[in-house]
Formats: structure tokens, sequence, C-alpha cells
């Protein structure tokens, strides 16, 4: 239990605690009313950025008056440090609730999202950038108001220099939502808030998150490498102008990106209007018009991964070093699950197939797979190529002794060959996915690599004279190496 300040606020009990501070429900004895009084925690609050942090909060939220923004009723400073006293939201936070409810549905996740998005709109043309939105920090009460919190790092533009935010280079924000031009320590605007919210929407419409990792860093280069997943492949009746808003909303280069907050959520509310008139929203997949966006995506990517990669060069090495000196799972002598990365491959077309959907074939989802691009013709690919599929890398030091394939469409032929060997006989001959688990055994080869080859497609239920092929699981199984 705290001490309430000057005696005003009477603790009730603790609602929320974050990283940086606590909050607590409240009874403001002056004026009658539930408060909710924000304190840092006992471990920050002599540090001097936690205090600036905290004082920049309340500075941002006094210039915002808005519906949508949890108002700031009070703050001040005692024997135990500055608080603020905000209004009191009655429900729970975007996160909460999808991890307790699920996804969201497609009309329910534009709707909010296009709350949160005008909110922002109003909050930059006052000058002000959030700068960490994320899932924890919308609100939902329990009248259903949606109310944005949080403003701690928020860039106050006309009343701040960049020198009082933060220090040189620094990042700041949440990676699992931070912008690409954030997490390279490149100066933003308000299209890094329109980045965030776009994977808040990924987030409501699938339940899950787009680019998980084990630290910031591993989550802050696949926010500036990796093309966002579509939404599609795990949520099917999402409609191709939802996703298509998602996509625009998370371009790598802001220029790329909706040109305001306004125009983001005014797209939303009319994705929202479809379901409204329709009901529901046609299925659809991606199809290979996609590929001249995906090739523009790849072209910044290589010009702006220079200065994130130079930035944590160190720990990317460290990382890499601990994978090399243990491929295995476990230490004992018999066939052990190796961690194998899975790349897209195309040596026939451009290259990659679709490499932003690859870890979804390697995530131990049964729910999610990895799928082909749409081919029309016929189920060989419409005589463009022989093949696509999946290269597996294996760890330097072992040999592959069996792959554990779960097909995402039954009745598609794979064959496992070698890069080395794309023509001839297959190293493993063709069989049919069944969409159960498969156990395929694999003799040895001097290669080091494996590709499991695609060489016949299914027809595309949702799109007349396509095909495709899709590939939830791959376990990659397999002893030391012996030979010499």
């Amino acid at each position: 239990m705290i001490n309430p300040p000057h005696g005003r606020y009477v603790i009730d009990h603790q609602i929320g605690r974050g990283g940086m501070a606590t909050v607590w429900r409240a009874h403001d004895t002056v004026l009658d009313r539930k408060v909710a009084l924000k304190r840092l925690r006992l471990s920050l609050r002599h540090d001097a950025e936690s205090v600036a942090r905290l004082v920049r909060e309340a500075r941002a939220v006094v210039l915002l008056s808005h519906p949508g923004i949890v108002r700031l009723l009070d703050r001040g400073e005692d024997t135990e440090g500055p608080y603020l006293v905000m209004e009191l939201v009655e429900g729970q936070d975007l996160k909460a609730r999808i991890q307790s409810d699920g996804p969201l549905s497609p009309r329910e996740a534009a709707l909010m999202c296009a709350q949160v998005a005008l909110t922002l709109s109003y909050a930059h043309t006052r000058g002000v950038i959030h700068r960490d939105i994320k899932s924890q920090n919308v609100m939902i009460g329990a009248d259903g108001q949606i109310k944005l919190t949080d403003f701690g790092i928020a860039q106050v533009i006309e009343a701040s220099t960049e020198s009082e935010i933060t220090h040189s280079g620094m990042m700041v924000g949440t990676s699992d939502y931070l912008a690409p031009e954030q997490a390279e320590g490149r100066p933003i605007d308000g299209r890094a808030d329109i980045y965030a919210l776009g994977i808040v929407l990924w987030e409501c419409l699938t339940g899950e998150l787009p680019f998980p990792g084990e630290n910031f860093v591993t989550v802050a280069l696949r926010q500036v490498n990796d093309p966002l997943p579509d939404p599609r492949m795990m949520v099917p009746n999402v409609s191709r102008r939802l996703a298509a808003c998602v996509r625009r909303a998370t371009e790598k280069d802001p220029d790329d990106r909706f040109g305001s907050a306004r125009e983001f959520a005014d797209e939303l509310l009319a994705c929202a209007e479809h379901y409204a008139d329709t009901g529901h929203a046609a299925i659809d997949r991606p199809t290979r018009s996609a590929r001249a966006r995906a090739a523009a995506r790849k072209r910044y990517r290589r010009r702006r991964v220079v200065a994130l990669a130079t930035a944590i060069f160190v720990i990317a090495g460290v990382g890499v070093g601990v994978a090399n000196v243990a491929p295995f799972t476990h230490t004992s002598i018999g066939p052990r699950l190796l961690s194998a990365p899975v790349a897209s491959f195309d040596p026939q077309g451009d290259g990659l197939e679709r490499p932003g959907m690859v870890r979804l074939a390697t995530d131990h989802n049964p729910r999610t797979a990895w799928f082909t691009e749409t081919y029309g013709g016929s189920p060989t690919f419409g005589g463009t190529k022989s093949g696509v599929g999946l290269l597996v890398s294996v760890p330097i030091g072992t040999r592959v002794t069996r792959l554990d394939i779960q097909g995402a469409t039954p009745g598609a032929r794979v064959e496992i060959r070698t890069p080395s060997q794309m023509t001839g006989r297959p190293l493993v001959q063709g069989f049919t996915l069944t969409g159960k688990v498969q156990r395929i055994l694999v003799p040895p080869t001097s290669d080091q690599d494996l590709v499991v080859w695609i060489t016949r497609l299914v027809a595309d239920p949702h799109a007349v004279g396509a095909f495709y092929a899709g590939i939830g699981q791959v376990n990659v199984w397999g002893v030391p190496n012996t030979s010499p």
C-alpha cells in the first residue's frame, strides 16, 4: 500500500502495472469521484529519465481535450515522488480483451481502430505524436467507449526538442509495434503512429503479433526487414480491401503509408461499412500482382537495413554464435528436433515465394500455414515453372534423418530435393499431402541443405481457375554428422 498524496486521494487497490509505473484506483475526497492514480514504481522514483517521462506525459495530455483520450485531472509530488491523477476508465485494455476473447471480427476491428485513428488525428493536428501505440494503451470502457492512454513518451513537436525526448539514436516505444524509422533511430512524424496502429489492427484480426521474437533487438530487426504477413492467410473472411488497408498502414517506407491518421480512419470506416452492407466479406487470397509491391518493399529494405544492422551488430553476432554451438534441442544420441531455418525458394521465378509467410510453417501452430502464390491455368503452375518450395538450412555438423511435414492443402504433390540437384531423380520420390503430419525419411546426402519442392498444386476454392498449395508445419529431425 502507498500513502495517499496530501490526504486528498484515498487509495483503494492496484488496477494496473507496467515496466515504469503502477496505477491505483482511488477516491478523490474533494470532488467525490473515482480516479486512477499513477505513480512511478519504487525503483524508478529517483531515476531522472523516468521522472521526466511522467512529466512529459502530463504536458502532452494537458494539451489535449478529446473524448478518445484518458483525461489528466491533477498532478503533484509528495515524499514518495511525482504522481498523476487520471480519469478512471472502468473496463479493460485491448490486449486483455484479445487474450481473453480471441480475435475481433473484421468489422469490429475496423471500427475500433478507426476510433483510435480519429483520436490520433486530433492529437497530430495539435502537434502531439504518441510514439507508443499498442493494444495495451487502448482502453475499452464498460460502455464500449474507446480511449487512448499513456502519452509517457509522446513527442510534443512545437514545445520540445528531440534532445529533451531521447538520447541520440535511442529507440523508444514497444518493439512489437515499432515503426522501422523508429527502430533505426531516425526522425519520425505521425506516420509512425499510423504504422503502430496498423500492427494493432493486424493483432485485432488475428489474435497474434506479426513479428514475434525473443528480445527487443530481434523484433526491431523484423519490423525493418520482414514484410507483414497477409491477415487473410490466418483469417479468410478478412476482405481484400481491409487487408490492403492493413498493408498500406504498415508499409516500411513512411511515404507509402496513409498520409494522415484521418485518411486511415476514413478507409477503416469504409471497410467496416462493407461488412455492414454485405454481412460478410468475400474470401479471397492475394494474387501474383502483389509481387511488384513486394519487390518495391524489398528494395526499400535494402536501403534502410544498414543503419539498424550496424547498431546491433555485436548483439546479432552473439546470437548467431549461440545458434551454431547448440543446433539441437537435446544432447542425447538419437535423432532430435533441429533448429533449422526455413526460407521460401523460387529459383525459376524471382527467387522468393511469399517470404513473409514462411514463419507460419515453423511456428508449431497447426492453425497457420505458408501458402504459395496463386497460379492460373493448371495445377502444374500454368506451365511457367516446374515447382516452388521451402529451403531448409540444416545446421553445420548435423545430418537430417527425417522431415515431419503437415500439408495445408490435401492433394498437392511434394518431393524432397537438394539445391544442387533440382533436376533428375529427387532425394525422396514425390508424395501427396494428406493434411495430417507425414513422416518422411531422408537418405544421407552430401548436400547441407534440403528443399521441400512442391510440384503439383490444388484448386483454390476461393478463386475460379486458380491453383495453390500450402504447408502448415515442417519439423526437421537429425543426428550429429560423423562423416569425415
